[in-house]
């Protein structure tokens, strides 16, 4: 059942008036979020449970900016995309499995994106270049990259 409250405008923090880029000096536009009223109703089911799926079979962590498939799709190129290895299956991912990556599509760095200077290999600051994974030097060596991150994982369970 769809419930509905009134809130302060999130555009112009319940004033009216909106102030951005294009308001010179001391002059300010009337909202046209709230048109002036400073107020908004927002609406809202109650959560009641998270709702199943009939339509999926796959499920991904993330795209990293890469069109995805529940099937295998094999490029123009010749190029094998297992993205049945990648990801989980919709019933995994409901008993709380966490999905894989697809590593045919992207690297370590893209699929755990910490952010520069926490990269997952030490490898990735030495070759990606400043500020784009585009730049990498060894992208094309992605498979090697996924050994190296596989046996780093796995030493760390070792010592646990």
């Amino acid at each position: 059942m769809e419930k509905k409250i009134t809130i302060e405008c999130r555009t112009c923090s319940g004033t009216g008036l909106y102030k951005g880029m294009a308001e010179r000096d001391n002059c300010a536009t009337v909202c046209t979020a709230c048109k002036g009223t400073g107020k908004v109703d927002f609406t809202y089911n109650k959560f009641e449970g998270r709702k199943l799926r009939t339509d999926i079979k796959r499920v991904f962590g993330n795209t990293c900016g890469y069109v995805h498939s529940d099937q295998d799709v094999s490029t123009e190129e010749g190029k094998l995309i297992r993205f049945s290895m990648g990801g989980c299956t919709y019933e995994e991912w409901l008993n709380g499995v966490k999905p894989k990556p697809v590593k045919e599509l992207y690297c370590p760095y893209i699929w755990d994106n910490r952010g520069m200077g926490n990269e997952p290999l030490q490898d990735c600051e030495e070759h990606y270049g400043f500020g784009s994974i585009l730049n990498c030097k060894i992208y094309d060596k992605k498979h090697e990259c996924w050994k190296k991150l596989e046996s780093i994982d796995e030493g760390a369970k070792d010592e646990n």
